[in-house]
Formats: C-alpha cells, sequence, structure tokens
C-alpha cells in the first residue's frame, strides 16, 4: 500500500511575473498570496523513503536525496566517439593531398594553385576547422575566395556557430558546386585562392581529394549517418504509461489534427494590471481567445500559476507551463542565464549539486500534484531551448543535459507519480548538432523549436521532424510574429501550435498587426479556445 504524505506548504512570497526575452526586461518584484496545502503521493519507488515538507517546498530527508537515482536511461542512439570519427576521417584524408593547416587566425593564401586549375569536376576540397574564441561564438570565423579569367568571384563565408564551436568539424565542398557558384565550367578557369580566418577560427586540415578518395569520404560519412540514427521507440502513445485520462484524451486529440489545422497560444504576463493583459487584447480585436495558455513558475509564482491554470482548464482551454528559474529553482529569468552548477558532480548520488538539483526541482511538485488531482493536464515544457547555451541547463553540453532533461523526468514520473504531464522538448534556433541533445523516445511526448524570426521557420521544424519520430507531432513553443497559414502550408512546416510571446511581442504592430491577428484568429486552419473539444 503506497505511504500517502502530507506536505503542508506555506510560500510566503509568490511572483506574480512571466519573462521577458531581453536581459534588460525589468522584472517585478513577488506579491504574497496564499498556497493551498497540497497532497503529494510518492510512487510505490518512494515507499520506503523518509519524506516531509516545509516551507520552502522542498520535499524528503536529507537521506533520501542523497540515495534516490533514477533508473540507468536506455540508450538513445549507436554513437562514435569523436576521437574514432576523426581517426576514421582521418585515415581517407591523407589519401588526399594536405594543403594547409595552422594556428588560430592563420590563414592560407598559396602562389600555387595548380592542384585546384588541374583538378576534376568530381573532385572535392575538405576542411577541418574550429573556434578558439568561445567569447566570440561562433559567428563567420573563415572565408573562401577564388578569383576567375573572367573576373567571377567565388566566395563563401564558414562559421562555427553551434552549442560547441571550439569543437573542429569537417566539411566537404565538392568541386561541382564550387564551379557553379563561381559561375564557370573548369577549375581551370580559376586564377586565384584563398583561405582566410578571424574572429578565432582555425584551419586544422585543408585537403584537396580526387575523385576516388572523394567518394570513400562520402561513403564514410554516410555509414556514419546511418550508424548514428536515434533509435525510436515512439507507439503513439504518451511516454508515461500511466497518464490520467484527461492528458490521454488532449494527446490523442492533438495527433488526430497534427498536419491539418494550427492550433493558437498565447504566453500571459503578469505585470500588465492583469495576468489575462494578453488574452482581453486578443479578445479585444479578434473577439477569441487562444487555444493554449503559456505560463511560468518564475519567482516562485507556484500558487498562482496553478490556479490561472486550473481556470483554463475548466474554460475549455489547454495550459503549457514552462519555469525560467536560476539552478536553485526559486528565482528568476535574470537568474536562469547567469547561474551555472558543478556538472562533473551534477549526476552523482550524494554530492551537494546533485542533492540541489533533487532538491529544488521537487519544489513544483505539490503544484503539478495539485492539477493533477484536479484532472488538469499540462503540457509541460521545462528547460526550454534546450540548446541555446544561454540559460545554466544548457551550460554543461548536450550529453550533461540529456541527463538532466531524463533525472527530471525520472522524479516527477517514475519517483512522484505525477501523471497528468505532457512533456515537451523545446529546442532553440541556435543549430548545431540537435540529435545530440535528444533525451530518447520514453521522454518526450512533443518536440519543438522556438524562433523570434519571422516566417514559418520551415529550417526548425525540418530539423525537428529529422529528429523525432514518425507520428510526434511538432510544435512551435515560442514565436514573436505567428507565422500566416499560406507561409506554413508553402514550406511544409505544419506546427502543430504556434505560442505568441507575451506583451509587446503580441501587441507591437512591427511583430503582430490587429488585422493580421483578427485573420490568423478568424481562420478555419487556426484553432482557438471556442473550437476544442470537450476533453
Amino acid at each position: 500500500m503506497k505511504k500517502r504524505l502530507i506536505l503542508l506548504i506555506c510560500i510566503l512570497a509568490l511572483g506574480l511575473s512571466a519573462c521577458g526575452k531581453t536581459e534588460d526586461k525589468n522584472e517585478p518584484s513577488p506579491t504574497a498570496g496564499a498556497t493551498p496545502t497540497v497532497e503529494v503521493t510518492p510512487t510505490k519507488e518512494a515507499e520506503n523513503s523518509q519524506s516531509g515538507g516545509n516551507q520552502n517546498g522542498e520535499n524528503g530527508s536529507e537521506e533520501e536525496f542523497e540515495t534516490w537515482a533514477p533508473e540507468e536511461a536506455p540508450p538513445v542512439r549507436n554513437q562514435m566517439t569523436d576521437e574514432e570519427k576523426r581517426e576514421a576521417e582521418l585515415a581517407i584524408l591523407e589519401k588526399g593531398t594536405f594543403l594547409f593547416s595552422d594556428e588560430t587566425d592563420g590563414g592560407y593564401y598559396p602562389a600555387d594553385i595548380s592542384w585546384l586549375t588541374s583538378a576534376g569536376k568530381d573532385d572535392a576540397i575538405a576542411l577541418i576547422y574550429a573556434c578558439d574564441d568561445l567569447s566570440h561564438g561562433g559567428w563567420g570565423v573563415l572565408g573562401f575566395r577564388a578569383d576567375t579569367n573572367g573576373g567571377k568571384q567565388y566566395s563563401e563565408d564558414v562559421n562555427a556557430m553551434s552549442d560547441e564551436p571550439a569543437k573542429e568539424r569537417l566539411i566537404v565542398y565538392p568541386m561541382e558546386v564550387i564551379l557553379a557558384k563561381a559561375g564557370i565550367d573548369s577549375p581551370s578557369d580559376f586564377t586565384s585562392f584563398s583561405l582566410g580566418a578571424w574572429n578565432g577560427g582555425r584551419i586544422a586540415g585543408l585537403y584537396y581529394l580526387p575523385s576516388d578518395v572523394a567518394d570513400e569520404l562520402y561513403e564514410h560519412i554516410e555509414y556514419v549517418e546511418e550508424y548514428e540514427q536515434i533509435i525510436h521507440t515512439y507507439t503513439g502513445n504518451l511516454s508515461n504509461e500511466n497518464a490520467i485520462e484527461s492528458a490521454v484524451s488532449v494527446y490523442e486529440y492533438l495527433k488526430e489534427v497534427y498536419g491539418d489545422v494550427c492550433l493558437t497560444g498565447q504566453m500571459e504576463s503578469t505585470w500588465m494590471g492583469s495576468p489575462d493583459y494578453e488574452m482581453n487584447y486578443i479578445e479585444q480585436y479578434t473577439g477569441k481567445l487562444p487555444a493554449i495558455r503559456g505560463l511560468d513558475f518564475m519567482h516562485n509564482d507556484f500558487a498562482g500559476v496553478t490556479l490561472r491554470a486550473q481556470a483554463w482548464w475548466e474554460k475549455g482551454g489547454i495550459p503549457t507551463i514552462c519555469w525560467h528559474t536560476g539552478a536553485d529553482f526559486s528565482s528568476g529569468y535574470n537568474e536562469s542565464k547567469d547561474d551555472n552548477i558543478n556538472w562533473d558532480e551534477a549526476f552523482t548520488p550524494g554530492t551537494k549539486t546533485y542533492t540541489d538539483l533533487i532538491r529544488g526541482m521537487d519544489r513544483a511538485v505539490p503544484y503539478l500534484q495539485q492539477l493533477e488531482d484536479a484532472g488538469v493536464p499540462i503540457l509541460w515544457r521545462p528547460f526550454h531551448e534546450l540548446d541555446g547555451g544561454w540559460f545554466w541547463w544548457s551550460k554543461g553540453g548536450s550529453e550533461n543535459f540529456v541527463k538532466l532533461w531524463q533525472l527530471m523526468y525520472s522524479r516527477y514520473t517514475d519517483y512522484w507519480g505525477l501523471d497528468n504531464l505532457i512533456w515537451v522538448y523545446g529546442y532553440s534556433g541556435n543549430g548545431g548538432d540537435m540529435a545530440a541533445w535528444y533525451p530518447g523516445d520514453d521522454y518526450v511526448d512533443l518536440i519543438g523549436a522556438d524562433s523570434y524570426n519571422p516566417g514559418a521557420n520551415v529550417n526548425l521544424f525540418d530539423g525537428c521532424e529529422a529528429i523525432g519520430p514518425e507520428g510526434m507531432p511538432i510544435v512551435f513553443h515560442e514565436c514573436g510574429t505567428i507565422p500566416t497559414e499560406e507561409q506554413m502550408a508553402s514550406s511544409g512546416a505544419d506546427w502543430l501550435f504556434f505560442m505568441t510571446w507575451h506583451t509587446d511581442y503580441l501587441t507591437d504592430a512591427k511583430n503582430n498587426t490587429t488585422d493580421s491577428l483578427n485573420e490568423i484568429y478568424n481562420s478555419e486552419y487556426f484553432i482557438t479556445l471556442d473550437e476544442l473539444p470537450e476533453f
């Protein structure tokens, strides 16, 4: 029989704020509010641990924090180490002609380019490069330039923008592509060639590859891509087999309409006189309300968010919750960007960092449990913009983030038995190796990305589609300008829903005009609150 634990939570200061997207956004001060008594039931896994509640919403004894650990996660994909990849690549590259390597910011400016002018159209140039100036972030670190007899010029910038700009990477340039970009028919028409480096750019190796070596390298790259494919286990059901009926109903609906319509979503703010500021604005100019309401546990606004999420559900809508917080899980937007943790000990039970992580993430448990007790499903979107590098949770790199996500999932689902969460995995628009950040189908229900660039952002949609399993809906979990139906349809970016960010992102005509809002919210393609079924 499960042990039931009564946690009497008394939070003295509750933040009634959601975050802005810029660092200079003034954050409102937390205000006082009442917190209901919440009953939390650990699953059978937790029966033998000694737990209790305190005024900070911390659940569990020191002994429990030190001994509990999640079960080992199943492998996400086969993976070669960077060393194995580089060894195999170099074994092939060395069959070609080595041209150049140098220190940081060192460029290649050869007087003899006979290797290029005598090249065949099926040959290639291979480049291994990196960015050693991490403060620069990897933008525009190298640049090709080649002049031709006819006065035409081939130029191409190379950037190292990713979550790991200092990591050496390989690019292959087929000669046929270079010729097309230069607008010439033969390599013999080139009169000069150079490869410059700046902003921390480093040429680790530049090679000319005859066609047979180029073909061997292409085959190797294809082999690695196939070998490292994500191992998908998605069945079309929620990852939590014990999910409550309302969560299952919402998820089945989302899968059913995916690809045919797009749900409307809006993030709330709480410092504009009313937490309904954005909802009132939308209703004023469209006569409609969004299907999805976005909320934020930031600044310990647990009770306020819980009440508004339940009210939105009872109104017929779908709530989604994110959590801008520092590593203490007790702060706000600035701390979410400024903080970091000791990643070397973060996942070792018994260490201070591990204990602090468990204790911190447990602070939301009583409120999510309250929502479950009320039958309210939540699109749960923690650690969003997960690969961006600006929030503390992504500063440890992809491997550590995957462990962090799996830790929270297991803690909430397996230990506490929170069965009302639909887990939303949200990438940024930062680029890089998105697959390396994926935790596996067992830990994800919806996959998506966000961007504040206008348009349908099909590149992000395609990136998520390439990673996620077939049939899993893809969401545009934050945006500034709402993409139109035509933009989405013409590009093939079939986002399940969009969620506009708050305040000026909604109300400033540079982002969304009242006419465009009215058109979108009254389109048959975009689903509003009144068009949702009864779950």
